[in-house]
């Protein structure tokens, strides 16, 4: 169960040159794609199901994995389409072989109006009582059966936007990993 197994070089994506993939070469990506997964990849950490959806999905964890697997390297390009004190970046990851081959990319978006960037916990109730009516809020919700009720304020644009930006280039890679590896079958 603890032996380390030995395995032999495997072909990255870029060794297929110009030429079109045979169905060998399309089940050998997919055999090697499932046996990375069975063997260093673990749910809740690389790949997992987010609540209220169906599907598994591709985590930054499993993306960075599978871009290791097949050697891919992630080329960022970064469009700031911020105004009116809103932070927004879109990003679009291009993703390179090994010897430099463009073979696609992927997109992502994220903003500081998205309510998790948007609002905070409260610190304490004097913080949420002094707060303009405007920047504050309270929100219902459901957890496990149960209603809740959270008192937030509004966040600071400027102190998630990093964050933000951070969180755009992750949703881009990760879509290019999927559409990449032609992993949309596994993933979302």
């Amino acid at each position: 169960m603890n032996e380390i197994a030995t395995i032999g070089p495997q072909q990255a994506v870029e060794t297929y040159g110009g030429r079109s993939l045979t169905a060998a070469d399309v089940q050998a990506q997919v055999n090697l794609m499932q046996d990375v997964m069975r063997r260093t990849m673990f749910d809740g950490t690389h790949y997992g199901k987010i609540p209220g959806t169906q599907s598994i999905s591709l985590y930054k964890a499993g993306a960075e994995k599978l871009m290791a697997t097949f050697r891919l390297a992630a080329d960022p390009e970064t469009e700031d389409l911020s105004c009116d004190g809103e932070i927004h970046y879109r990003v679009k990851v291009r993703l390179l072989s090994a010897s430099g081959q463009f073979l696609g990319a992927g997109i992502g978006e994220c903003s500081s109006r998205e309510d998790k960037y948007a609002w905070r916990a409260m610190v304490c109730q004097e913080e949420f009582d002094a707060t303009p009516e405007n920047r504050r809020r309270v929100k219902f919700s459901r957890y496990q059966g149960n209603v809740e009720k959270k008192t937030q304020v509004r966040t600071n644009p400027s102190d998630v936007a990093n964050t933000i930006l951070k969180m755009a280039k992750k949703r881009a890679q990760v879509d290019a990993v999927i559409t990449v590896t032609a992993a949309s079958d596994i993933f979302t």
